[in-house]
Parts: structure tokens; C-alpha cells; sequence
């Protein structure tokens, strides 16, 4: 897949800062160089012309890929109320809360991205993570990302005696949660291969600088001399493979 970066300026102008999100208008903008960037890593595994696409949570890589490649994509969320800025775009939208929800599709996506969701799930990552890999075709991809725990935000946090993670709880179907557990790369790698993924790469990246606030801004500036060292670094970012020998499985839509 060719990417420009003039082409992803328009695409994202088009389906992310005139749409209708979770975040405020400012967090888009803010935050646009990690879509950048991750698009980048997406970009970097050829999928066939007609890919489909399942995005877990947010949608905006979803509707990235199908304004820039054409390709088929669904996003599935856990609650409706954000679904009217992927359904105005013709994706299709699926209300699925991973710790109680299945999807019926079965053996039938090319990629899967999960950016930011898997720190969010108050159970072991493996239960759901095997659940995902039914959804996707033999030789398909899983493409995550998500907080690296020993990034430099957490190591401070925890020597100034800061709270570091969110209540360990099991929300109520349909609610989200902070991030009860944030996983080291070899951590993650036992949890992507007890679910039976193979060909697992995970990359240690900072997919960018911002901040929330003032104050965040200038402490990522301040630290990004420690970003020197990929251990520290924000993100771990996951590229895994469901075996090409897997079984078809029964249902398949």
C-alpha cells in the first residue's frame, strides 16, 4: 500500500476532523500524528484489493482505509453511541462489547486493528484475543497498539507514588474503563501466542509527542531525550498472524 502524506492530510480532513467522535474536536487534531503513523505500520503488510477491515473501538483507522485503499471496512464498538460517523461513511457498525459480545463472522477479515483497546479489558488478554482470531482468515492479521509498561510516564508516576492504573473491575456491558493493566512486549507476546497467533512482531515506538494538557506537553519535550531508549518508549505497536493452516471454523457468514 503507497501512502502520501498529502493524501492522508485530505482523507483525514474528510472522515476524522468533520466527523462526530468520542474525543473532543481538539484531541483529532492534537493527535494526528499517531494516525499517521500508525497508518504508516499498516501500510507496511500488503492486504489483497478487496480487504476487509474489522476495526475494534473508534473507528478512525477504519475510515482512513477506506477513503485512501477502498477497502471494506466495519467498525465494532462497545455501545452505539458514536455509530452515525462510521454508518454516514458506509462502513458497516457492530455493537460489540468484547467481554460479554461475540461477532458471527467467522474466518472472514484480512486485518483486525485494535489500537488502544486491550489495556482497557479487565481480563486476561488471551481470552479475548482468541475470540478476535476466529474473526480473522487463515493468513490474516491482527494489527495492535497499545501502552508499553515500562514507558517513561508510568516509571515516573511510580516514583513520585502516583496512581499508575485504573480499578481493577469488570464494567457493566456496554461501559468502558481506564486502564486496569498495561503489558510489557514480553508479557503481551505470551498472551498473543497462548491465543494462537504466530509470526508476532512487536515494535517498541513513540507515535508521537502531544499531550492533554500544557503541563504534558512540556514534559514529553522535556523527556524525549529518555526516548533515546526504546524500553521507555510509549507504545508497543503488534503485528500478529492467524496461522495459514487454521481450521475453518463452523458458521462462517
Amino acid at each position: 500500500m503507497n501512502l502520501s502524506k498529502s493524501q492522508f492530510e485530505q482523507a483525514y480532513d474528510q472522515v476524522i476532523l468533520k466527523n462526530d467522535f468520542f474525543e473532543r474536536d481538539s484531541y483529532y487534531v492534537q493527535y494526528k500524528p499517531r494516525y499517521w503513523n500508525t497508518l504508516k505500520h499498516i501500510c507496511q503488510h500488503p492486504l489483497p484489493e478487496s480487504a476487509r477491515i474489522l476495526e475494534i473501538g473508534g473507528g478512525q483507522i477504519a475510515l482512513l482505509c477506506q477513503k485512501l485503499f477502498k477497502y471494506e471496512g466495519t467498525v465494532a464498538d462497545v455501545n452505539e453511541k458514536y455509530k452515525q460517523g462510521i454508518l454516514v461513511q458506509n462502513l458497516s457498525f457492530r455493537c460489540c462489547d468484547l467481554l460479554h459480545d461475540d461477532l458471527e463472522e467467522r474466518d472472514y477479515y484480512d486485518l483486525v486493528v485494535m489500537c488502544e483497546v486491550i489495556e482497557h479489558m479487565p481480563i486476561p488478554p488471551y481470552i479475548v484475543l482468541e475470540k478476535i482470531k476466529s474473526w480473522i482468515k487463515p493468513g490474516g492479521l491482527l494489527f495492535l497498539t497499545t501502552p508499553n509498561l515500562y514507558r517513561f510516564r508510568n516509571l515516573v508516576r511510580l516514583a513520585l507514588g502516583l496512581r499508575v492504573f485504573d480499578t481493577f473491575r469488570i464494567p457493566e456491558r456496554g461501559s468502558g474503563i481506564g486502564h486496569p493493566l498495561e503489558y510489557s512486549r514480553e508479557h503481551l507476546k505470551w498472551h498473543l501466542e497462548k491465543a494462537g497467533f504466530e509470526s508476532i512482531h512487536i515494535d517498541l515506538r513513540q507515535l508521537d509527542h502531544a499531550g492533554s494538557t500544557l503541563w504534558t506537553q512540556l514534559g514529553r519535550i522535556m523527556a524525549s531525550p529518555f526516548l533515546l531508549r526504546p524500553l521507555w518508549r510509549d507504545k508497543l505497536v503488534v503485528v500478529a498472524q492467524k496461522p495459514e493452516n487454521s481450521m475453518p471454523v463452523e458458521g462462517q457468514v
